[in-house]
């Protein structure tokens, strides 16, 4: 019975910043608007066995306050304040979804708070390890917000496994290892794949991309090696064939051709998606 007193009256103190006229609400600082919260363990020590019911409590807090008083009313919100909220949340409860969606559709797109989206999120994973929405939350933010290709690869990857029915996860994971310059960490990804895919037209697709790779990894070695010959960085291709490096410029599976870019990185016009038989020239 004193824990359930207890827990009544930590729950009236945590809705109480929301009963009340809207003007008393708004006329109260932003830490009285949203509530203040003990560090998680003290809060499972108040609430018993309703820890979870609690943090569900504060991710709909969060909610309303950023809902209700932000978009309606134009306010300009603690974001701080709000990620702690979340955070507090998620520590009280590991599986909340609720709270993590928050986090990625808020932390993210509003503050760009996203490092600490990303974090909370990670945290969510490591519970929640069936869920494939989360690796992929994760894996969006560090292509979209943080340009980090490679690490979008390896979250993107992990999605794939958790949801291998949503093929294009396994290709755009693939495309990320490359765009972070791990041509052969998605080569590696790709084989791994392709035994396991259970529809044959999604296997042809990984087959196909794979063997992009391969050509691109192929390409790769020889700039390093022209480099560790000349010192120096090749012009174009042609100069790794001229150093009897490559037999031939490699075929792009996708009907592209190879080139380097600005950065002496190797492209293909094919952007490695199928095209059509007219393809844009390239000096290279």
């Amino acid at each position: 019975m004193k824990r359930i007193a207890l827990l009544l009256v930590f729950v009236v103190l945590l809705v109480g910043t929301h009963v009340g006229l809207t003007g008393v609400r708004d006329a109260r600082p932003p830490e009285a608007r949203l509530g203040f919260y003990p560090p998680a363990p003290v809060i499972k020590a108040l609430t018993a066995d309703q820890y979870q019911f609690t943090s569900q409590l504060i991710s709909l807090q969060c909610l309303f306050y950023f809902g209700t008083l932000v978009e309606l009313r134009s306010q300009a919100p603690d974001w701080w304040r709000i990620y702690r909220a979340v955070y507090t949340s998620t520590r009280l409860d590991p599986y909340n979804m609720d709270a993590y969606y928050f986090a990625q559709a808020v932390l993210t797109w509003e503050t760009g708070m996203t490092q600490q989206a990303i974090e909370l999120l990670e945290y969510g994973f490591a519970h929640r390890t069936w869920d494939w929405y989360l690796p992929f939350y994760i894996s969006f933010d560090y292509a979209f917000f943080l340009k980090d290709y490679e690490k979008a690869g390896m979250y993107l990857a992990k999605a794939a496994e958790l949801k291998p029915e949503v093929e294009w996860y396994a290709t755009l994971a693939a495309r990320y290892f490359y765009e972070g310059g791990s041509t052969a960490l998605a080569l590696a990804y790709l084989k791994e794949m392709i035994p396991a895919a259970r529809n044959e037209a999604i296997k042809k697709r990984l087959v196909t991309r794979a063997e992009a790779f391969e050509k691109v990894l192929q390409i790769e070695e020889a700039i390093e090696a022209y480099k560790e010959r000349f010192q120096t960085n090749p012009e174009d291709l042609r100069r790794l064939v001229r150093a009897g490096l490559l037999e031939r410029i490699p075929h792009d599976p996708y009907g592209g051709k190879f080139y380097l870019d600005e950065q002496g990185r190797v492209r293909t016009t094919s952007k490695l998606v199928p095209v059509g038989k007219t393809h844009g020239s390239h000096k290279n």
